[in-house]
């Protein structure tokens, strides 16, 4: 006789597959809990590293004994304040740079013995021996600060009698400059030989004067 085949095996097996699922889904969801709960991950903090700070290039201030340049001239001229008569003998625009600032400035100029023999009596004692300009004191440091005294231009000279002839004598004057810095004192030299002609001394605005070697109303 056929006996109906039993359900209790298949019963066990449809229990046990479902445990094992249930095995699983927990399995599944502790680990996703575990995910959703687990302290974030912190990534390791770097320290900022600090910027140098901007180097400052400090100007360094001018020092040493500096250099003068000189434009020079050997003038005579009709052209001026005064009695008519012709004014003969040298001019120059100096220019200092390269050193440390200036304090006081002192020029002369030594004619050559010559020029005594061409002046008038009234003014030899302006062609012998070391002649400064007739200009303003200008190695006053109350008065004139070092960039004033750092450009600088006057004419020496006396009363020719002869006129244009006269000029040639005026040929190896020695223009020479004496100053004084903050660091000590200095002495430079020229020698002047180039005949020029009409010359014009024109004051400007702060005091100084500039030469100009052109016609005398170019001022």
């Amino acid at each position: 006789m056929n006996k109906t085949p039993s359900t209790d095996g298949v019963f066990f097996f449809a229990w046990e597959t479902v445990r094992m699922r249930i095995r699983v889904l927990l399995a599944v969801a502790v680990t996703a809990l575990a995910a959703c709960t687990a302290p974030p991950i912190v990534a390791p903090s770097v320290s900022p590293v600090a910027s140098a700070p901007p180097s400052v290039v400090a100007t360094p201030a001018a020092s040493g004994k500096g250099l003068w340049t000189a434009e020079t001239g050997i003038y005579g001229t009709s052209f001026h304040y005064g009695p008519s008569s012709y004014i003969c003998g040298v001019g120059y625009n100096l220019s200092y740079s390269g050193g440390a600032p200036l304090v006081s400035v002192d020029v002369s100029a030594l004619f050559p013995d010559a020029f005594a023999a061409h002046v008038t009596p009234s003014t030899v004692d302006r062609a012998i021996g070391w002649q400064h300009p007739a200009s303003v004191q200008i190695n006053s440091p109350e008065i004139h600060d070092a960039a004033w005294l750092s450009r600088l231009g006057a004419a020496m000279g006396a009363v020719c009698q002869n006129g244009p002839s006269d000029l040639d004598s005026l040929r190896g004057t020695i223009l020479k400059v004496n100053w004084e810095t903050i660091e000590g004192t200095y002495e430079q030299e020229f020698v002047i030989d180039k005949i020029r002609g009409e010359m014009t001394a024109c004051g400007t605005q702060d005091g100084r004067i500039r030469i100009v070697w052109a016609d005398p109303r170019t001022c």
